[in-house]
């Protein structure tokens, strides 16, 4: 039951500002890129991915959701056409 209980609590990362404010960055970053230049695209989506790995390889698991929770969010607010056509899932 104990084990259980635990599950179901959210754990909190050390790394879970720092993961929020690089996700916010990355996101900030593939926002400022012109949107019709593909290849800068692919690469600022690339950096992003390799920021929140970073997260992941120290098995970090909380701060690889921190960090996809604040790029999404970043995005969403910031320009919706485009979180749409990476996270078409969202725009049910």
């Amino acid at each position: 039951m104990a084990v259980l209980l635990g599950a179901c609590t959210e754990k909190k990362s050390p790394l879970d500002a720092e993961a929020r404010d690089s996700g916010m960055r990355a996101a900030a970053a593939l926002v400022a890129v012109d949107h019709t230049d593909t290849m800068a695209m692919e690469r600022a989506v690339i950096d992003a991915k390799a920021k929140q790995s970073a997260y992941a390889l120290q098995r970090d698991s909380a701060a690889v959701k921190a960090f996809e929770e604040a790029f999404r969010a970043y995005l969403k607010e910031k320009d919706k056409p485009l979180y749409h056509s990476i996270f078409p899932e969202d725009a049910k």
